[in-house]
Parts: C-alpha cells; structure tokens; sequence
C-alpha cells in the first residue's frame, strides 16, 4: 500500500495522492512522513507543506496553523481557511 496523502482546509480538498515524501512544519520543528511511517498525530504551525509525489514531482502548499495525522499509510492534513 501507498503513502496517500489528502490535504484538507473547511472550503475544499486542496490535495489528494499517493506520495513518496511529506515534510511538515510541526510546532516542535519540521518532521517528515515516509511510507510505513509509525502511527502520528502532530499539531502544525504556519509554514510550507512539501510533497514528492510517487511520480517525482515537488510540491509545496502554505500551511495555516493545523493537525497532521497518519496511521496504516493514510496521511490527513487538516488546517484552518487559506
């Protein structure tokens, strides 16, 4: 199974696909998600979200303040309005 990825704000799914790579602006520090990545939850603060997608491509999404979750290869950002 995939790393899937859906980045979620209250107006609409920004993202949503299976990716390789997220890096995270967590309030403690940056951290990063790999496929089987052990079960999370981390509260998110302003930044840039970065996402290598399975086919290579760099992405990169400002991050309001949020909670990051991931369990069983299944990864949500949910954060505030854009």
């Amino acid at each position: 199974m995939d790393l899937n990825l859906k980045i979620i704000t209250p107006e609409k799914i920004l993202y949503s696909a299976d990716v390789g790579f997220i890096q995270l602006p967590g309030v403690n520090g940056s951290f990063t998600v790999l496929k089987d990545h052990a079960p999370i939850v981390s509260t998110l603060t302003k930044g840039k979200i970065r996402v290598i997608g399975k086919d290579g491509k760099e992405s990169f999404f400002d991050c309001t303040e949020g909670v990051f979750e991931c369990s069983n290869n299944q990864a949500s950002v949910l954060m505030g309005s854009e």
